[in-house]
């Protein structure tokens, strides 16, 4: 009775612990000797319970390095394929899903050598704790989001994490139009919506920045771009051009250049069939400074044609189309008051009259750049002086005074818009005294006697 208790006692160790040195089946027959010769057989101590990592070590002491990886491999390939079933990407039924799950844990079984798919996975498991095992836990911090997370939101944060990506990459994409870019988002945020059982993409974002936030050295290099749109572009303007006319036309303000290659980012729209210009462009900004002083350069001429900077504007439908017209009119009235305020000045100042200038050449200042009226305003005030000398010195005729100063400083705020600004007057007429004259004159249309 003694032996038959004291047998019974090691059955139930043998299901609770390994015995050191010896199988289950060793030990049973080792007690039925012993019974059988009125001796009481005692069983080695069992060997308590190891942690995963040890339990792992121990498994993987004895194979060889492919071996392991094989097994490891095959884990992760189930453990993969589980989770793409799990979303159903391409909308299988219940049983095409059961079907699927039983070949791919078959393949995993017959690759890795285990014929029990819960053990290979129990195996993977502390296989990769093992291998973690003495590592630093600094890892990414998506990593270590991860750890803390159920099964379920893990793939809620994959999910988040690829729809992050994805949309960052498609801002960087200057290969596609913006059509292309609106199309490629709504696919990528509808995915991660339908991924996730309905979350919105803005709720996903939100949670994933919580979970996996910018490093500093992220947050210290990122910055948020002012965006403008250039219109009206000439299809043979390329991005060199558009920077060397925003670097020329702005100059420098406190000896330094406005317009640096560092401080602006051109990305020229083009076809994505024949990769030739549209004709439109945006430009990123890094500070709201610049990007007022760039919108100076709103209906300034370039390659040609007379161009709009305007402010671009984010988002979709009713709301970019309601942020394009308050962005519009608020440059209108800002352009309108800053030319109001620059021929208040030279009222002022006693260069021109209230009544010198009527309502036509006033709006036409309105409707051009700030920096061409003020130089062709600056030109028409010297032109100005230069004839009144004239007359007082050298007593030219009476037609040499403006008869007509708007149609005068009109012409000369077109030429000056067209052909740029350092293109005076008094420079064309040198070269007509050197017989290099265009048929339209030293003075232009409106600026002879008689005309100006």
């Amino acid at each position: 009775l003694d032996s038959l208790s004291l047998c019974l006692t090691s059955l139930k160790e043998q299901t609770t612990c390994t015995m050191a040195g010896k199988s289950a089946a060793q030990i049973r027959r080792s007690v039925a000797r012993a019974a059988a010769r009125g001796e009481t057989y005692t069983p080695p101590e069992p060997t308590p319970k190891g942690t995963d990592t040890e339990n792992a070590t121990k498994e993987t002491s004895g194979e060889s390095e492919e071996a392991i990886q094989t097994k490891s491999a095959a884990a992760q390939k189930l453990e993969q394929a589980l989770v793409t079933l799990e979303s159903n990407p391409d909308d299988l039924n219940a049983k095409e899903r059961r079907s699927a799950k039983r070949k791919a844990e078959a393949i995993a079984t017959e690759e890795s050598g285990i014929s029990d798919v819960t053990e290979l996975m129990e195996w993977y498991k502390r296989h990769q704790k093992a291998a973690n095992k003495g590592k630093k836990k600094k890892g990414s911090k998506l990593a270590i989001a991860l750890e803390k997370l159920s099964t379920e939101d893990k793939q809620k944060l994959t999910t988040a994490k690829t729809l992050h990506d994805s949309l960052a990459k498609l801002e960087k994409d200057e290969e596609i139009n913006a059509k292309e870019r609106r199309s490629a988002k709504r696919k990528a945020e509808a995915i991660a919506s339908e991924e996730t059982g309905g979350a919105t993409p803005a709720e996903l974002l939100e949670w994933y920045e919580k979970l996996v936030p910018p490093t500093k050295s992220n947050e210290k290099g990122k910055k948020i771009p002012y965006i403008l749109f250039v219109g009206q572009l000439s299809y043979s303007t390329t991005s060199d051009m558009l920077y060397d006319h925003f670097h020329t036309t702005l100059g420098k303000v406190d000896k330094k250049d406005v317009i640096t290659k560092d401080n602006i980012k051109i990305r020229l729209l083009a076809d994505t069939k024949t990769k030739k210009s549209r004709g439109m462009a945006f430009v990123e900004l890094e500070s709201p400074e610049t990007m007022y002083e760039c919108l100076k350069l709103h209906l300034t001429y370039i390659d040609g044609r007379r161009i709009n900077v305007e402010r671009s504007a984010g988002g979709g439908g009713a709301t970019k189309k309601a942020k394009l017209s308050t962005f519009r009119e608020s440059q209108t009235a800002y352009i309108s008051k800053t030319m109001d305020h620059m021929l208040a000045d030279f009222i002022k100042g006693g260069e021109i009259t209230a009544d010198e200038l009527d309502e036509g050449v006033i709006g036409l200042c309105k409707r051009h750049s700030a920096t061409v009226v003020e130089a062709a305003l600056k030109e028409f005030i010297e032109e100005k002086k230069e004839r009144r000398l004239k007359k007082e010195t050298l007593g030219a005729k009476e037609e040499e005074e403006f008869r007509n100063p708007s149609a005068f400083l009109t012409h000369m705020i077109g030429r000056m818009a067209e052909e740029g600004i350092g293109n005076s007057s008094r420079g064309r007429r040198s070269k007509e005294e050197d017989g290099e004259s265009s048929g339209r004159g030293g003075r232009g249309r409106g600026g002879g006697p008689g005309r100006g």
